[in-house]
Parts: structure tokens; C-alpha cells; sequence
């Protein structure tokens, strides 16, 4: 509609021979004077053999980065020369080359960063939405990102012309190597306590308890790690006007404005300015190593623990990670010599979308080398990948403790991912200028795009689960011990053929054999005191008789134990066992396993762990089983579902299946126990692998179970809720 009446508009001044000419913008500007403001200071950079300029603003303390043409501008600028003649002559140099609007603009622009003062008078119309439009930013920045608040406090020029001095020492080569040998060492000694270090995981570090002592630990920490940029900084020449709060996950964290470095010729010093931080953080990390193995448990152990976690895993994630834009970003920004590395990388990928799907004129065009595009077509999406993997990481685990702080965190991740964009492309196609005159046409291209992306998720795609089983041989393949003891010979070498009856093996228990001979004298006593018990009082005799009833199904349990010391064949077969020199002495309880006895064609089965969430949706699609075994990964052999378990479990039938073991499944850290998993899982029974050997039994088997094919929407909406009903126990 906006479209018409501007065309309309149009019609009716051009119908009127009355109507005055309205000037362009770069005739009104043509004849102006500018001149750029005193308080302004430029500084040149190289990059990739292409000068660039950065304009520091003195009053303000900003720093702007030029173009080329921009600056040979502003260097003619003498509040003396027009405009056009400024422009003329640059044309004529070959420093510029732009049409009356493009110029236009770049003056406009110079003048809204308040580098120049050209005398016009102020458009008072353009000033109010600057200045609206300023107010709204600065409303909705803490609503942007909440995760990321700042507010300056004061300058620290003075702090660091006191400091500076008594600081020279760090940047000395012997203070590298110490930095080096401490660092190692720390990582020696982590590796050797590593499991006292991640005892109790994530749980324990956002326990409230725990969260108490990060409130108090991490803003210091964050402190020195800014002093740190602050010091190399004033170093190498640079001033920090401001120290100030940031609310990093709504705690205060100190930050200083290290912006000056952008003026620094050398890349090198920007970057030990970028990375300051990061050594700063693995020199306490390295220390707080040291501090930890030495302490006592208590609070100086715990603090000494937070200052690992913050300064070492902060560092690998956050600061340590260039897909974020902190520390490590701008370190990678100056080595590859890409400022604004994220910001340009967004650009790329928009210019992409405006030139070749919605259809902007060839002459749109983005001005960057081809080793910069290759940067920019990897970072945009990767970084968008691991933020966004990071914020839904922070807001699941957030949410075990903090239900509504995580759910809050994990709706406006989500709200970023998906529907910013949306609200973002919809509001371009439909208000921006550039697509006057064929916004129709876009916005249809637009509608295509969007449709192309809705018709992804339901492009059918492969639906498999994976899970662990343990290779199983049948009950009744199995050789059990009915009563417990140690074992004192074996009489039957590993793989002989037996009969039933046969003595494969003995057990002595001497504590049995005492408590038969006792209940043998029990007995004994007993008959006397019957007999006497009989002549003089029924009563007692009645009492007397039960005793030794008793006392007699006791001795013939016993005497039934000790007959199964000896352990024989319960049927014909192969018998297997272990190392006997290795099994002799050792105790063997009641059922325990004392080997094997194998019938010709007998195939051991496969038992797999499935969890719970998944157990219904296997047993109702199931096409296809798969398995490889851990001795023979290469091989792949296909299986059949004998049986499920006719309930979910919470125990595990190996032990290799749980994570202490080295599979998937997590148990319950409850001591004195028998050992059960965090989350039920059925049990699956699988026939498979005829050419199996007894000494496959125990083998880990990766399963693959086949579920045909569902839309890629189905099956991201299953991983969601899977991980949903896993992590919250629904």
C-alpha cells in the first residue's frame, strides 16, 4: 500500500507544472564547507596488503575503521574547499569513484559518527529519530541479550601509569617460561587426580551450595583477567578509559575497555592484547592446581576447585573459543587480519540471500577477497551452531535445578534461533527501501525460500537407534556353584568333552564342614535327652522331638551343601573354563559361575540395553537389526529380536554396558548397593552370529536397530523429546 501512494505522489507533482524541483541530496551538499573536527585522530592499518584507516574520537573515546575512500575524504576537508571540488579532484586522482547519491551517503554517514562539522543546518526531523532510535536500542539491549549487560564505573589511566612500571617484569622471556613449566606441570598433576576433579560433574558445580562460592569466586577472577588486557594495553602505548559491571548469566563481572589496541600497527600486540586475558586465567587455573592437591578438604579446597573450573573450562568454552566473540575471536580477527570478523561473516551470508534468492540487481555487489569469503561462508554458520549449542546446554542443566530460570534461558534461545530471523527477513522484504519497484517480485522469492525450508522437514530420512548389548550364552550353558566356596581343584582341563555326572570341580568350606559336625552333636544330645524327656514328662518330650526334627532337616541342608562342593555336569557337553593356576583358591559364592558347558550347535545370544523411551517406538517400527562387535568393528552382522523384557529395568545385565564400564548407561551413585541406572531400559534378546565361539562371551555388541524412514521434522522432534524425558525423568 506504501508502495502506491508513493507512486501516486509521484503522478500528481509530475501532472503539476507548478510543482518546484525538490534538489537531490548532493546538490544541497555540494556547496558545504566541511571540516573534520580537531579532536579527531587517525591511525593507518594494513591488511592483506590493503591500507585501512581508524578514526579515534577523542571527546568520546569511540574508534570507527574507514574505507580507503572514506579517509582520502576526510583528508581534504579543510573547512576551506566545496564539497564538489573535493570531489572533483579526488574523481580525478582515482580515489573515489561514486555516483551523487553513493556520495551523498558516505557524507552522511561521516556526519551521523560526528567526524566532521559541515555547517548545514541540523534536520531537525532526522536528529529526533536518531535520537529515538537511540533510546529504543539502549531500552531493548538488556532484552537482546540479557547474558551480556554493561555498565562503566570509572578510568583507569591513572591506576595503570602507576602500575605499568612494576609490570614490565611479565614480559620478559623468562616469564614465558615459567608460564610454560607451570602450565605443564598443572596439566600433569589435573591428568593424575583427574577423578577427584570431576567428581560429582556439573551436579556438584551448580549446586546452591557451590553457587555461593562461584558468586564470590568468579567476579575476582574476571577482575584479574581484565587487569590482564588492561596492563599489556598501557604497555604498548594504549589508554583504558573505563572499567565497568557486565551481567554475564546475571552475575556482575568486571570488564575494561581495551578498544585503544585497534590503534596498534603491529597485529601482534593486538593479539597479546586479546589474549592477555586467556594467560592470565591459566595462570591461576595452573596455581589453583597446585593449591588443590595441597589442601585439606574444606573451603580452601572447594574455592581452589572454582578457580579450575572458571579459569580452565571458561577459558576452553568462552573465552579459549573463537565461535564466540570473546577473547579468542579478536585474537583470531587480528592474525587472519578480518576486523569485525562475525559482523562481516553475517553480512556475507545476507548479500547471498539479497542477491540470489531475492533477486537484487547485479551491481549489488560485497567487497571482500576470496580468502575472506572462505572465512566468512565457515564462521557465520559454526558460530550460530556452537552459540547456540552452548545457550540450550546452560538452560538444560539450568533447568534440573532451576526449572524456570532454564525454561525462561531455553525460550529465548530458541525465540533467537528461529524466529528473529524471521521477524528480521519479513520486516526487510516488506519496508526496505532498495526493494522499491520490485518488492512484489521479492517478496514472492522470499515466500519460495521460506516454503523451501519448511518442505526440509519433511524430506524423509533414515531412522536408526543405536544401543550396546553384551554377547550372552543361554541359562543352561552356564556351570553355577550351589554352595559357596573356595575353589581347591579343577579335574577337567578347558574344553574336554564330559558326560553327565561328571566331577568337573571342588570347593572347600570349612566353616560349612564345622557347622555339620556340630549339628551332627546337636543331634546327638538331643536323642539322649529325648529318651529321658519320654520316661518322666510328655511334654517336654513333645518339645524335645521338634528340636531334633529340626536339628535333622539342618544337617541334611548341610550334608546337601557339602555334597554340591563337588560340582558336576548337568548334562553332556564341551566344558569351559579359565586358567586353572588362576582359579585355584579363589572364592566362588552360591550361583556364582564356575564355567561353561557347551552342547554342540549351541549359540550364545545377544543381550541389548534399550532405553525406556525408546523401547515402544522399536517394538512398533522395527525393520532391521544390525550389530558389530567390539573385536571385530569391521564386521557387520544382522540379527533378529528374540524376546523384550516384559518391563523396564533398572538393572543393567552386564556391567561392561555402564559408563564406568565404558558403555552408555548411567548408574545411580548410591554406595552399598546393588548398582541401578539413572534411566529404565528394556532388554532385548537377540539371535544372531552362529560362528560365535565361547570366547566371544562377555563381548560388547553395537547394535543398530532399523526403523525405515520418517520426515527429518519427526525424527528432531523424537531427539527433543527423548533427551526431554532422560534429562527431567517424566
Amino acid at each position: 500500500m506504501s508502495d502506491m501512494l508513493a507512486a501516486e505522489s509521484g503522478r500528481d507533482m509530475m501532472s503539476s507544472p507548478m510543482a518546484p524541483a525538490q534538489p537531490s541530496r548532493w546538490e544541497t551538499l555540494s556547496g558545504l564547507r566541511p571540516m573534520v573536527r580537531s579532536d579527531i585522530s587517525f591511525f593507518r592499518h594494513v591488511y592483506h596488503n590493503v591500507a585501512a584507516y581508524i578514526a579515534h574520537d577523542r571527546l568520546s573515546n569511540r574508534y570507527h575503521r574507514l574505507t580507503t575512500a572514506a579517509h582520502a575524504l576526510l583528508r581534504r576537508m579543510d573547512g576551506v574547499t566545496p564539497l564538489a571540488d573535493i570531489r572533483r579532484d579526488l574523481e580525478k586522482k582515482g580515489e573515489i569513484d561514486a555516483d551523487d547519491a553513493e556520495f551523498a551517503q558516505i557524507v552522511d554517514q561521516l556526519k551521523s559518527l560526528e567526524l566532521i562539522r559541515t555547517g548545514e543546518a541540523p534536520n531537525s526531523a532526522f536528529l529526533e529519530q536518531r535520537i529515538v532510535k537511540a533510546r529504543r536500542a539502549k531500552m531493548i539491549a538488556p532484552f537482546k541479550n540479557p547474558l551480556y549487560v554493561r555498565i562503566p564505573l570509572f578510568d583507569l589511566t591513572r591506576v595503570l601509569d602507576y602500575l605499568e612500571p612494576a609490570m614490565r617484569w611479565v614480559f620478559s622471556p623468562i616469564t614465558a617460561f615459567l608460564f610454560f613449566l607451570l602450565l605443564g606441570s598443572a596439566i600433569v598433576l589435573a591428568g593424575i587426580h583427574w577423578d577427584g576433579l570431576t567428581e560429582g560433574g556439573l551436579d556438584r558445580f551448580i549446586s546452591a551450595e557451590n553457587l555461593m562460592i562461584v558468586w564470590f569466586v568468579y567476579p575476582v577472577l574476571k577482575l584479574v583477567h581484565e587487569f590482564g588486557h588492561a596492563v599489556v594495553v598501557r604497555h604498548y602505548g594504549g589508554n583504558v578509559r573505563e572499567l565497568g559491571l557486565m551481567f554475564l548469566l546475571f552475575m556482575p563481572v568486571p570488564y575494561v575497555d581495551a578498544s585503544s589496541s585497534i590503534t596498534f600497527r603491529s597485529k601482534w600486540h593486538r593479539a597479546f592484547v586479546d589474549g592477555a586475558g586467556i594467560l592470565v586465567e591459566l595462570t591461576m587455573a595452573s596455581i589453583a592446581m597446585f593449591v588443590w592437591v595441597a589442601a585439606e578438604p574444606g573451603v580452601v579446597r572447594s574455592v581452589a576447585h572454582n578457580v579450575m573450573i572458571i579459569s580452565g573450562v571458561s577459558t576452553l568454552l568462552f573465552n579459549g573459543n573463537p565461535l564466540q566473540r570473546f577473547d579468542s575471536y579478536y585474537l583470531l580477527c587480528d592474525l587472519i587480519e578480518i576486523p569485525n570478523l562475525a559482523l562481516k561473516s553475517t553480512k556475507y551470508y545476507s548479500y547471498l540471500i539479497k542477491r540470489y534468492i531475492i533477486g537484487l540487481d547485479s551491481q549489488y555487489e560485497f567487497d571482500a577477497l576470496p580468502s575472506e569469503r572462505r572465512w566468512f561462508l565457515f564462521y557465520a554458520p559454526f558460530s550460530f551452531a556452537y552459540r547456540s549449542m552452548i545457550l540450550v546446554t546452560i538452560a538444560i542443566h539450568l533447568a534440573e535445578k532451576y526449572f524456570f530460570v532454564g525454561a525462561l534461558l531455553g525460550g529465548w534461545t530458541v525465540f533467537n534461533m528461529f524466529a528473529m530471523p524471521v521477524i528480521k527477513g519479513s520486516a526487510f522484504l516488506l519496508k526496505s527501501p532498495t526493494l522499491q519497484g520490485k518488492r512484489q517480485r521479492s517478496i514472492i522469492r522470499g515466500l519460495m525460500l521460506a516454503a523451501g525450508l519448511v518442505a526440509l522437514a519433511f524430506v524423509p530420512m533414515p531412522d536408526r537407534i543405536m544401543s550396546q548389548g553384551v554377547v550372552w550364552l543361554p541359562d543352561d550353558a552356564t556351570v553355577r556353584a550351589r554352595s559357596s566356596g573356595f575353589i581347591t581343584e579343577i579335574h577337567q582341563h578347558s574344553g574336554a568333552k564330559v558326560y553327565k555326572g561328571d566331577l568337573l570341580m571342588t570347593l572347600r568350606n570349612d566353616k560349612l564342614v564345622t557347622e555339620h559336625r556340630k549339628v551332627n552333636a546337636e543331634i546327638e544330645a538331643l536323642k539322649l535327652q529325648l529318651d529321658a524327656d519320654n520316661a518322666t514328662d510328655q511334654v517336654a518330650a513333645s518339645i524335645t522331638r521338634q528340636r531334633l526334627i529340626n536339628a535333622q532337616e539342618r544337617l541334611a541342608r548341610t550334608g546337601r551343601d557339602i555334597d554340591a562342593l563337588s560340582i558336576r555336569a548337568s548334562h553332556d557337553g564341551i566344558f569351559e573354563v579359565g586358567v586353572p593356576e588362576d582359579l585355584i583358591g579363589r572364592f566362588l559364592p552360591r550361583g556364582g559361575e564356575a564355567g561353561f558347558l557347551l552342547e554342540p550347535g549351541m549359540t550364545p545370544v545377544i543381550k541389548v540395553a534399550v532405553p525406556a523411551v525408546d523401547g515402544d517406538l522399536i517394538q512398533d517400527h522395527l525393520r532391521g537389526v544390525e550389530l558389530r562387535f567390539a573385536s571385530h568393528l569391521g564386521d557387520v552382522v544382522p540379527g533378529t529380536v528374540k524376546s523384550w523384557s516384559p518391563s523396564a529395568t533398572l538393572q543393567l545385565p552386564s556391567p561392561v554396558l555402564s559408563l564406568e564400564g565404558g558403555g552408555p548407561f548411567a548408574l545411580k551413585p548410591e554406595a552399598n548397593k546393588r548398582p541401578e541406572l539413572v534411566n529404565p531400559v528394556f532388554i532385548a534378546t537377540i539371535d544372531c552370529c552362529e560362528g560365535l565361539t565361547p570366547e566371544n562371551y562377555g563381548d560388547r555388541a553395537h547394535v543398530r536397530f532399523d526403523l525405515g524412514w520418517e520426515p527429518a521434522a519427526v525424527l528432531v522432534y523424537r531427539v527433543v523429546r527423548r533427551n526431554f524425558l532422560k534429562r527431567f525423568e517424566v
